[in-house]
């Protein structure tokens, strides 16, 4: 081969860096085809995404269940009532003094506006110096520009009903019947399924791999959520007590209020207090008293948030709140209320599943999983280990079946 011809190959080589840079335009249009697609079917990917998480949440219930000689299907159906009872509790409380307030919101939102007049009024002051502004520019404009022809565009409305479920295709009923179904045959029948796909991966580490990803995904979503339920439980009853005190009506209403919003991080408890000041403004006469009962409910969340819940969950289940509220952001701009609600299992998902593989081990990092430990430290933890013997035979045993299978 001459020197031009072997020039002429170096050049037709792409260089490592092109390469690199070729490999990540493929990955991020990959992510977006495969965000665009979740966007296109959250009708049907919600309930699915649902029923999974619930599934790999109560997943250890339907397995000590097995142990004590409850067949799996009946677990299950009992778990699945057990939701609807609790759903159906909640939504009696509270379904009461919700079509109240509906049925009043005309009057309500009239008086609201006359006991913020002192700060209406101001601001309708602004508006309309901000509108002689723009018309006079308007009327220089036009001074300017009479003999052209004015262009006519037509747009569209920039808010859309993302926001609830019920619009598109979507509504309540196909939502349950599609959650609950799959639910049911998860934790009937979801061991099966898992032995099957374990039994399609070519060697017994790609096995055990997948079965401690599941694992570390399933102890970490259980243990948040139940942890996270026990204490926004708290934080409800707290509340509760405390609107009674301060002589709100239905203080029941924003316990139950105060406990559902709390699964949403950030935006919940500002949209709590939103409702609360709302709420206030309407039954005191003095509109100061409804500052400070939207202040006692800011305090109450921002202790739990601050204190008690990091306290409780420890530095593992930790994520940066910048990550959180991009989350939270996400996933209901993409599929309405229910990617609110989502979008911090969804995370922590994630970030469980990148813990099981070296490749995705940086990612992990990212979103708040602890730094690998290094040889020594591997080697005094598997000592430690050893010594208090915290994990016993039977453990051990199961484990090496289920990878087996």
């Amino acid at each position: 081969m001459t020197n031009t011809q072997s020039d002429e190959v170096l050049q037709a080589e792409p260089s490592p860096i092109d390469r690199r840079m070729g490999v990540l335009s493929a990955r991020i249009c990959a992510a977006m085809l495969v965000l665009y697609a979740l966007y296109y079917a959250r009708s049907l990917v919600i309930p699915v995404v649902t029923a999974i998480v619930l599934y790999l949440t109560l997943r250890p219930i339907v397995r000590q269940g097995k142990r004590w000689g409850v067949p799996s299907s009946i677990g299950a159906i009992g778990i699945i009532v057990g939701i609807l009872l609790m759903l159906g509790l909640g939504t009696y409380v509270v379904i009461e003094p919700v079509k109240e307030s509906i049925a009043d919101a005309p009057q309500h939102l009239a008086e609201v506006k006359s006991k913020l007049a002192f700060i209406t009024d101001r601001l309708q002051d602004v508006d309309e110096a901000t509108a002689e502004l723009a018309e006079a520019e308007r009327e220089s404009e036009a001074d300017s520009a009479r003999e052209k022809p004015v262009p006519v565009e037509i747009k569209q409305p920039t808010w859309t009903s993302g926001w609830s479920y019920l619009s598109g295709t979507g509504n309540v009923v196909s939502f349950l019947t599609i959650c609950i179904a799959l639910l049911y045959f998860l934790l009937a029948t979801g061991d099966d399924l898992l032995r099957s796909v374990m039994r399609s991966l070519p060697s017994f580490s790609s096995r055990r791999k997948l079965v401690e990803v599941i694992e570390n995904v399933q102890e970490g979503l259980g243990s948040y959520l139940a942890q996270v339920s026990a204490i926004n439980a708290g934080l409800g009853v707290v509340v509760g007590v405390a609107m009674w005190i301060l002589g709100m009506p239905s203080p029941i209403l924003w316990g139950v209020m105060a406990f559902a919003f709390n699964f949403i991080p950030i935006v919940g408890a500002i949209a709590g207090a939103g409702i609360i000041f709302f709420v206030a403004l309407l039954n005191f006469e003095p509109a100061y008293y409804a500052f400070v009962v939207t202040l006692v409910f800011m305090t109450l969340t921002s202790l739990e948030g601050q204190f008690i819940t990091p306290a409780i969950l420890g530095r593992s289940m930790q994520i940066s709140p910048v990550l959180v509220f991009l989350s939270i952001v996400v996933w209901g701009w993409m599929w309405g209320i229910m990617g609110v609600f989502l979008s911090v299992p969804i995370l922590i998902a994630v970030r469980m599943a990148c813990e099981g593989y070296d490749e995705l081990r940086p990612l992990a990092m990212i979103l708040g999983a602890e730094q690998p430990k290094t040889d020594d430290q591997a080697d005094r933890s598997v000592a430690r280990e050893a010594a208090s013997n915290e994990r016993t035979p039977s453990e051990s045993a199961m484990t090496t079946s289920v990878t087996a299978n």
